[in-house]
């Protein structure tokens, strides 16, 4: 594989203009050494996605992880009545995948869609695979980032057993001040897990107060 047998790979024009966004969004996690971020030139690629569609949906075998630029997306499963639970909202210069899903060789149970256009750069999950086996920098990075999310999972479902829905709405607000002017109320009701007549209910009261 051309992985192992390392050359300086042609940086076309579509690259070098995200290299520098690129480089940022991988730090936050890893240092990552610049040969390294080069060879990325010839497995990234890039996808738009309009304001609707879906990154990958609910019974899926996808095998990539993306990588947003631009946009806006909502992770989030249906269950057996047809009711949609939001999980969570992924903004530019985070992650978005089907992980564990491809590691354990099974259907994807949740869906990512967009919330706004977006743009999206990608790479196969086999690909990075072999990234990591090349590079201690890639494991390093998967390390960080899945510790990141545990620690978002372990923090949502703390809020959902322990605060009211007064409580959850305004530690949302705090922690995501630009969201609630781009996602509509019913997925924010789902995120918190109320209705939305419920949550234009809190609002109304916040007001008052």
């Amino acid at each position: 594989m051309w992985l192992y047998h390392y050359k300086m790979p042609q940086l076309n024009d579509s690259f070098i203009e995200k290299k520098d966004f690129l480089v940022k969004s991988l730090g936050q996690y890893a240092d990552i050494p610049a040969d390294e971020i080069n060879l990325l030139a010839d497995i990234f690629k890039s996808r738009n996605i309009d304001k609707g569609f879906f990154f990958l949906q609910q019974g899926d075998h996808l095998s990539t992880v993306a990588l947003i630029c631009s946009g806006l997306f909502r992770v989030f499963c249906t269950d057996l009545l047809g009711n949609e639970r939001t999980l969570a909202f992924r903004r530019a210069g985070q992650f978005i995948a089907g992980y564990s899903p491809y590691i354990e060789n099974r259907e994807i149970w949740y869906s990512i869609q967009a919330l706004e256009d977006a743009e999206l750069i990608f790479i196969n999950f086999s690909d990075y695979l072999a990234l990591e086996k090349r590079h201690p920098c890639w494991t390093e990075l998967t390390k960080n980032y899945m510790t990141e999310l545990y620690i978002e999972k372990e923090d949502r479902e703390r809020s959902l057993l322990q605060e009211d829905a007064s409580t959850r709405y305004l530690n949302f607000k705090k922690k995501y001040p630009c969201y609630e002017k781009n996602i509509s109320q019913y997925h924010i009701a789902s995120y918190l897990g109320i209705t939305p007549v419920s949550l234009s209910r809190l609002r109304a009261s916040l007001k008052k107060d």
